[in-house]
């Protein structure tokens, strides 16, 4: 496996059926050598199956590392057993259910250089009808279901937080100010590293990098990712209420 700057680290729980978009615009809209580190958090689905298969695909295989967890293990404690697994200066943290766009990594890679005291840097995140979902977070999340349009939130910017499915991490931070919190299950385990980060003193950076996030990536049921969210809303405001 070729030496590279990038680790890309793609978290999976009965994702099959996004999986071929992701594979496929991931083929086709990434020039930059990676290295692609799938972790499986034990789906029932056929997820497992398709990703053995695509372990022998001529362009995935020489660069793909699989790694199936025998249980749901959560997305922070997966995103911690990824950083010890790789060793790239950048890791990329993706959703199984996202599309690229043209480019995509040399971009967010470009921008995390230009901005030395950057260690997160997040992507301009899209609905599937164009509208925005997330484009870094302020005193509010920018540009929230406006339509995405050339000149729109197209600069980058220093914000609090960034949006959890597709956001660049450099390695050194690690060793600053430790790993994601698995006190975090699934969702706000991205806001609470973001607010460590800057509060050690370093910033996090929105990029107007666009990808397609369709925001259903695991076979979870509403009232179950209700419940997750609310849950992670509680840790956020029990930690960083007291500080």
């Amino acid at each position: 496996m070729a030496e590279t700057q990038v680790d890309l680290v793609l978290v999976t729980y009965e994702s099959r059926h996004f999986l071929p978009v992701f594979f496929q615009s991931l083929w086709g809209f990434t020039k930059t050598p990676f290295r692609l580190l799938v972790i499986d958090n034990n789906s029932k689905d056929q997820t497992k199956d398709y990703l053995q298969a695509m372990r022998k695909d001529p362009f995935f295989g020489a660069q793909m590392r699989l790694v199936f967890n025998p249980a749901n293990l959560g997305v922070a404690k997966a995103w911690n057993q990824a950083v010890r697994m790789t060793s790239g200066r950048y890791l990329v943290f993706l959703n199984p259910d996202l599309m690229f766009t043209k480019d995509w990594l040399s971009k967010l890679m470009k921008y995390a250089a230009r901005h030395k005291k950057a260690m997160v840097v997040g992507a301009k995140i899209l609905n599937p009808d164009g509208t925005i979902y997330h484009a870094g977070a302020t005193g509010k999340i920018q540009g929230k279901g406006e339509m995405d349009r050339p000149g729109l939130y197209d600069r980058e910017k220093k914000v609090r937080w960034i949006q959890g499915s597709c956001f660049l991490v450099k390695r050194e931070i690690f060793s600053i100010i430790g790993g994601f919190d698995e006190q975090f299950f699934m969702y706000g385990e991205e806001v609470d590293f973001c607010w460590r980060v800057r509060k050690a003193g370093y910033e996090v950076l929105y990029a107007p990098v666009p990808i397609y996030h369709y925001r259903q990536g695991s076979k979870i049921s509403r009232a179950a990712r209700h419940q997750l969210r609310r849950h992670s809303a509680q840790l956020l405001r029990a930690k960083w209420q007291k500080k």
